[in-house]
């Protein structure tokens, strides 16, 4: 067995002993489904235990949850359904491919809109999952009412988000329409969570863009 594996098996019987049987239980499904998608090579280590974390976190509210779920042609991370109320749940690991080298702070800009405007719209509530050192790119525009969306601006978000997505492209539509409720940032050392609204996590990292830009 190799590293990863056996520290996802420590992982397991360390946390699950604070958990009670029917929360023990739903968290060892996850975790023999993650580790199943990792043999597969469909997960990598960082997003596996960062979904771990998070799902750990929301079983310990007594929430039920399903993890790496088909919902037409979208592959969700986490789904979690409470109040009779469904959340997608997308994790965000902060990840750039070489090919986007030249063009990082973009390419995340542009991801994470398409995350947005392509998941949100399968959900009662949307959110994101990041690392505590990933400064998420999404404009505050996401905050406003559909209503209240300047179309002139919305258009030079897709303009942008043309550039990475094509097969199909996002519709001036779907970025109306689109919303992000919650942030929850993954510290995976401390195996905690930490939930913002979405209005609160742009204030949260407001100074700090005036710092970084």
């Amino acid at each position: 067995m190799n590293k990863f594996l056996l520290e996802l098996e420590d992982f397991y019987q360390r946390e699950s002993k604070n958990l009670d049987e029917k929360q023990r239980k739903l968290f060892k499904g996850i975790v023999d489904r993650v580790i199943d998608l990792y043999l597969r090579q469909l997960l990598k280590s960082n997003h596996t235990m960062m979904e771990l974390v998070l799902a750990l976190n929301l079983i310990k509210e007594n929430k039920e949850i399903e993890i790496e779920k088909e919902i037409n042609n979208l592959t969700v991370d986490l789904i979690v359904y409470y109040e009779n109320k469904k959340e997608i749940i997308e994790v965000e690991t902060g990840f750039v491919p070489p090919e986007y080298s030249t063009d990082p702070v973009t390419y995340r800009y542009a991801r994470e809109i398409s995350k947005i405007a392509r998941y949100s719209k399968y959900a009662d509530i949307f959110s994101l999952a990041i690392p505590p050192f990933h400064l998420l790119q999404i404009p505050e525009i996401f905050a406003l009412d559909p209503d209240g969306r300047r179309e002139e601006y919305m258009k030079n978000i897709k303009d942008v988000l043309d550039r990475y997505y094509k097969a199909p492209p996002i519709t001036l539509e779907e970025l109306r329409n689109a919303k992000i409720n919650y942030i929850y940032i993954i510290h995976v050392d401390k195996v905690s969570i930490k939930k913002l609204e979405f209005k609160e996590y742009l204030n949260y990292i407001k100074e700090m863009r005036k710092e970084l830009f």
